[in-house]
């Protein structure tokens, strides 16, 4: 029986296991769909490498293919092929893709990657026998844990658990397990930027185990900065937009492959080159990309086709200012709910191939000087997974939406914050639920998962005055929050139905959390004194 870890990214994925023998945690090279990624930390310092399965799949008509068989055969480009699965799972994006294989939604898409690639490495694993640690962005809402577990079970993996990405970094680097130090966590990955504030506790004899303080995230990625160098490059060349239709992919792997080279502190400059032969006479179009330049600051984008600055690029698109703000309020939630400072933190751990973007480090460096650490930021997280043992907490704030009916709007009545541990005291939490309407004869209870992570757009009400459920909750909050039980909403039947002038504090709720991480509910009806739920189940949290 072995711990194995599966590191599932944006744009790679990565496989490691525990070795007892020499007490470390090893990658998995899978030679048949694995490919090597080779990175230097300093200019004229040693070239790095670890094996990882770059996160695509392609559909063929008799055939699916994963990885680096999708690269080598160069199908990468391919309208068949399908990229960047995580970002799409973890937002609950539905949208499919036409393929040869028929429509394919992101969710479909990597949980068949994902499977393929775990068989193609059962030889040095076992399903029925290891203990399997996928890990999760702390972002991450229960959608995309479920997804997890439907991917295990489908596999027949039987003994899984799910660990939060910072938690796992912290494990992965070497030394990293010190009593109470205080990390900050940086994930820059393809698809998203994730900040957070651990600290360790180690005293507990089950095994290490590191504690949640402060989390922030965004939408931001090294996707992102991608499509930032394609449009920049189209622009530059005056592509038509038929013409950039036809050639987009092809462009955004040579944007990729750009921001990777100028990753790299030896390189100052790379050349991005496209052929473009869709005309009557074919063209190369050209543009030399630098990594920084005097005026990066001022965010001077100049449209010159032949030279171009990445770190202007990034100035002009707010990318600094992005990042700045994620850190400040991952650090201001560990300052509220752990009272840590800026300078109690002890190491900057960096995890992410986008982290290596110099505009990222420079940031880094400018705010934790020598305390920044880069050591395997491509696999840290899937090592730690093999290692690590979060504490049972919650990793996101819960809540119930309610209509205020003094002030004519929607609110969310907060349940349990992030960083609760569980099972909780009987009763932890208690309110009054009385009913929206006259006439009700059924008051529905629907929960929330509560991000940190800044909202995108203004979604509609999903409980109404009336108290008629829709899609989605309308409460005026500037982060994201998805419903936990939209299709099996819990209802306290009101016998009497609701009469809200003799009805002002009728139904008494508490809430509790079980061990398995269950939220339950009690209710009281004090109209007649009677009991209508016991210790009831409403959703898994």
């Amino acid at each position: 029986m072995s711990e194995v870890a599966i590191d599932f990214g944006t744009s790679n994925t990565a496989l490691a296991r525990y070795n007892e023998t020499r007490e470390r945690a090893e990658t998995i090279r899978i030679p048949e769909i694995g490919s090597e990624l080779r990175y230097r930390l300093k200019p004229g310092g040693a070239e790095h490498s670890v094996w990882v399965v770059p996160s695509v799949i392609h559909y063929a008509e008799k055939e699916t293919l994963i990885g680096d068989q999708v690269i080598s055969r160069g199908l990468a480009e391919h309208p068949d092929t399908m990229r960047w699965m995580k970002r799409s799972i973890a937002q609950g994006i539905t949208r499919r893709k036409r393929t040869a294989q028929g429509h394919k939604s992101a969710a479909e898409a990597g949980a068949e990657f994902l499977t393929l690639a775990l068989n193609y490495a059962s030889h040095e694993i076992s399903f029925e026998n290891d203990t399997f640690t996928f890990t999760a962005p702390v972002e991450a809402f229960e959608n995309f844990q479920d997804w997890i577990w439907r991917v295990a079970e489908s596999l027949g993996i039987r003994k899984l658990r799910i660990l939060d990405e910072p938690t796992a970094c912290v494990f992965g680097y070497q030394g990293a397990a010190r009593q109470d130090e205080r990390f900050v966590v940086f994930d820059f990955g393809g698809g998203t930027l994730d900040i957070s504030a651990v600290r360790l506790d180690l005293k507990e004899q089950s095994g290490r185990k590191a504690v949640q303080l402060g989390q922030a995230g965004c939408d931001l990625g090294g996707m992102d900065i991608d499509k930032w160098i394609a449009d920049d490059f189209c622009a530059r060349h005056s592509l038509s937009d038929a013409d950039r239709r036809d050639l987009e992919n092809l462009i955004l792997r040579q944007a990729e492959a750009a921001k990777i080279a100028l990753s790299d502190p030896a390189m100052a400059d790379t050349e991005m080159s496209v052929l473009n032969d869709l005309g009557r006479a074919p063209r190369l179009l050209q543009t030399t990309w630098r990594r920084a330049c005097a005026k990066c600051d001022n965010g001077a984008v100049r449209l010159a086709a032949g030279e171009a600055c990445l770190g202007c690029l990034l100035a002009e698109k707010g990318f600094p200012q992005q990042i700045r703000g994620v850190l400040d309020r991952a650090l201001e939630n560990a300052a509220v709910k752990a009272g840590l400072r800026r300078s109690d933190v002890t190491r900057v751990l960096v995890t992410g191939g986008t982290s290596l973007v110099p505009a990222v480090r420079r940031i880094l460096d400018e705010s934790f000087h020598e305390k920044v650490e880069y050591d395997h930021p491509f696999d840290c997280v899937v090592r730690g997974g093999c290692r690590g043992i979060v504490s049972p907490v919650l990793q996101h704030d819960y809540a119930i939406e309610s209509y205020n009916r003094p002030g004519q709007r929607f609110e969310f009545k907060p349940l349990f914050k992030i960083g609760t541990e569980f099972p909780t005291p009987p009763d932890a939490i208690r309110f009054w639920s009385n009913g929206s309407a006259d006439g009700q004869t059924r008051v529905g209870l629907l929960i929330y998962e509560v991000s940190r992570m800044k909202r995108r757009a203004v979604d509609q009400a999903m409980v109404d005055a009336e108290g008629r459920i829709r899609t989605a909750a309308r409460v005026a909050t500037d982060y994201e929050y998805i419903c936990l039980n939209p299709d099996n909403p819990t209802f306290i039947a009101a016998d009497p139905p609701i009469d809200r002038e003799r009805d002002k504090q009728r139904f008494l709720c508490s809430f509790e959390i079980d061990g398995n991480r269950r939220l339950l509910v009690t209710v009281t009806d004090h109209l007649n004194g009677k009991p209508v739920l016991v210790k009831h189940p409403v959703v898994r949290l």
